[in-house]
């Protein structure tokens, strides 16, 4: 699914935003919505980045709706909005589009009506019940004594189980890979990831592995392809647009990631802007410009900002 038609303008490639008060407040004029990537953006794993939400709730007290829009697969909707309530954000669980709700969505539009083997956390199998959907239990089968191929057999499949859902798990392991595998070779059961993040940032010059290595690794073995839920998917955002909540020429989407939130905005016709508070930064949009790989360009931002707080001293001083 692109929406990329519906854009009114040329893409020219990434420019840094003008920190002037006259022209951000011009650019702002041309903004209704904005859509803002948590982790990366607002805050980095549990630290609230700095002037992150003085910077969000001035934007909303200018009248611009607002909502976050994560690939965060370990945490459920309710447990994002109590993080970013906590952390300061003035946010509402409606305003949080979140990869496992998405999946969740997905799976009920379907009609599913079988068991779920899920790789990953319990956010996941707190939305699925939200829809009616059932998950075996989390797997926490330990590797001690087990060897391959000599213990294949003593694993238990469950033949109730129509799908095979993956997130981030941080205790992935051969066990749930080769369980997973397993319920594959139907192919009549479903294989659908929450995201292809491969990692997000834990400090300066360190990554941890997310979601995307849990997808890729059971993809590579298995041999089948997932259907993605989560960004750059605009299914996170279709309902939005259809119900003309958004206008996707008028929002503007801000990220850290150019071959997520990036792409995401290309593919539903927003305005992008990049961050360089994460995992992407101003030399990487340069260099994706000025690439010759095909479909790259889809990935570089309108603008560029540093980080979101640059924006706050230059938002009208009535609403703060």
């Amino acid at each position: 699914m692109n929406l990329a038609l519906n854009k009114t303008f040329q893409k020219s490639g990434c420019q840094l935003l003008g920190l002037n008060k006259y022209g951000i407040q011009q650019w702002l004029k041309t903004i209704d919505t904005i859509i803002f990537d948590g982790n990366g953006v607002l805050w980095s794993h549990d630290k609230v980045l700095e002037n992150a939400a003085e910077t969000f709730n001035a934007l909303r007290a200018m009248g611009k709706k607002a909502f976050i829009c994560t690939n965060n697969s370990v945490t459920s909707v309710d447990g994002i909005c109590k993080y970013a309530q906590e952390m300061g954000f003035l946010v509402a669980k409606d305003e949080i589009l979140s990869s496992v709700q998405t999946l969740a969505k997905f799976m009920k539009e379907k009609k599913f009506n079988k068991k779920c083997y899920v790789v990953g956390g319990q956010g996941i199998v707190d939305e699925l019940k939200l829809v009616g959907i059932e998950s075996l239990p989390l797997d926490h089968s330990s590797l001690q004594g087990f060897s391959m191929p000599d213990h294949i057999h003593s694993i238990f499949l469950d033949p109730n189980v129509g799908a095979v859902v993956v997130g981030s798990d941080k205790d992935f392991n051969t066990i749930k890979l080769t369980k997973a595998c397993c319920y594959l070779k139907d192919s009549e059961v479903m294989f659908v990831a929450t995201s292809r993040d491969a990692a997000l940032p834990a400090a300066p010059g360190r990554m941890v592995p997310f979601a995307g290595v849990m997808v890729a690794a059971i993809q590579a073995a298995s041999q089948r392809m997932p259907f993605t839920c989560g960004k750059p998917n605009p299914y996170m955002c279709i309902d939005l647009m259809q119900k003309g909540v958004i206008q996707p020429g008028r929002t503007l989407i801000i990220g850290d990631t150019m071959c997520t939130d990036i792409l995401l905005g290309y593919k539903c016709g927003f305005q992008t802007l990049l961050v360089g508070t994460g995992v992407n930064s101003y030399q990487d949009a340069i260099e994706a410009q000025g690439s010759k790989a095909p479909l790259l360009y889809q990935q570089v931002p309108d603008l560029y900002v540093p980080k979101l707080s640059n924006l706050l001293p230059f938002l009208s001083s009535r609403h703060r």
